[in-house]
């Protein structure tokens, strides 16, 4: 028997002073002597078996499972303390902010799009947009991917971010140069994007790349 016989023990006290039960009004209930039922509350029995735990949890008028830490009072399973269950992860959920496009820019409206949701312990990400084009394939980024980004206004050059150009947004590798910023394609059939401070364009980067979920077979 895994659990702690120590919590199964104490469900048991619990669960007999919850029902007002003596020690003779247990013994009557099991078939079990005073004493033997005394001595596997206190411990001084360190061998708990199954056959044993089925008698006292019908005689506490509860199942075997939540004598052994399995379930609660309303029969629903505690997933964590049952042997051999892997509980699922703790998840958090992230904004679908819309499309970025993944070749020529596309306007970025950010409305709502639902969430996505992901374990908390990945790396932290603040939005997420939907890949469109195939410009970043090289980036193994396809069209109808979902992009993670952490949200920041400036990444470091070589970095694949979203970047806001007036009002739309790409998703390329960042390079900055002098009085320039240019956006490179993760795909060799297409030219980069150069901005420089004599094109007035407003320019915005809006969040460092952080992950990449896709349902395509890789």
């Amino acid at each position: 028997m895994n659990n702690s016989l120590n919590d199964i023990r104490n469900r048991i006290s619990q669960k007999k002073a919850e029902l007002n039960l003596s020690y003779q009004d247990m013994a009557e209930k099991t078939g079990l002597s005073k004493s033997t039922l005394q001595r596997y509350i206190t411990g001084d029995i360190r061998n708990l078996g199954l056959d044993k735990l089925e008698i006292l949890a019908k005689a506490l008028e509860v199942s075997p499972s939540y004598l052994m830490g399995w379930e609660d009072e309303n029969n629903e399973p505690i997933l964590e303390n049952i042997p051999g269950i892997i509980t699922p992860v703790k998840m958090k959920k992230i904004p679908i902010l819309g499309t970025i496009s993944c070749g020529k820019p596309i306007f970025a409206e950010e409305n709502y799009d639902g969430y996505f949701m992901i374990d908390k312990n990945l790396p932290k990400a603040d939005f997420v947009l939907k890949a469109k084009g195939d410009s970043m394939i090289e980036a193994n980024i396809y069209e109808g991917d979902f992009v993670f980004f952490r949200k920041q206004n400036d990444v470091d050059n070589g970095t694949i971010a979203a970047v806001l150009i007036d009002d739309e947004a790409t998703l390329k590798r960042v390079s900055k140069s002098n009085d320039m910023l240019i956006l490179q394609p993760c795909n060799k059939n297409y030219e980069p994007i150069i901005v420089s401070k004599q094109d007035h364009k407003n320019i915005l980067i809006l969040g460092e790349m952080v992950g990449v979920y896709s349902k395509r077979c890789r």
